[in-house]
């Protein structure tokens, strides 16, 4: 009887051991799923602030410069086409590429002051989104080399968390080094 509670004793302290270091791994995994939440609710407010001034952005072009691009009307088509963060990212980005090269190509624009204010809010907009991609994208390569991983590969399936994507970060390094030439 005395071995049998011995045994017993060592299964549940054993057992304790287990869940203490599966609730510790499951908590650092949490908290990194918790990170890439914020940064991807964040990100989505920010993209529909940005899909706002462009569509401002894209009416003034239409009517100052009678201007009319493919991209322009992907933009506006937006909300009909059910696109994911990811995507609409890309495509805002591409239309904001195209507007920066409008107003630099067109001078008569800078005489437009709500164009040059947008234009304005929308570089700042930009460097807000860069750090939240960068934040975003390290917090999910972080979290996407632990689900890999055992014993992370189990609890992610427990909790039914799956790889996340990446944001396209290839503007990163222009956009620091344009801060740091700015800056100097």
């Amino acid at each position: 009887m005395v071995t049998f509670l011995f045994v017993l004793g060592v299964i549940i302290i054993l057992f304790c051991l287990v869940a203490i270091f599966f609730l510790s791994k499951g908590e650092m995994i949490t908290i990194l799923m918790y990170k890439t939440g914020i940064c991807e609710n964040d990100m989505s407010d920010r993209l529909k602030s940005k899909e706002d001034l462009i569509i401002r952005c894209i009416n003034i072009i239409i009517r100052q410069l009678k201007l009319d691009i493919k991209i322009f009307d992907e933009v506006k088509n937006i909300k009909a086409n059910k696109l994911n963060n990811y995507e609409i990212d890309k495509l805002l980005s591409d239309a904001h590429k195209e507007i920066c090269k409008i107003y630099t190509d067109n001078p008569s624009l800078r005489d437009v002051k709500s164009f040059d204010g947008i234009v304005r809010d929308l570089e700042k907009l930009e460097i807000e989104m860069i750090s939240l991609r960068t934040l975003y994208n390290k917090c999910a390569c972080e979290f996407n080399n632990y689900h890999s991983k055992f014993p992370y590969s189990l609890i992610c399936k427990v909790k039914k968390f799956s790889m996340k994507s990446l944001y396209d970060g290839r503007e990163i390094k222009g956009e620091i080094e344009k801060e740091l030439n700015f800056i100097v």
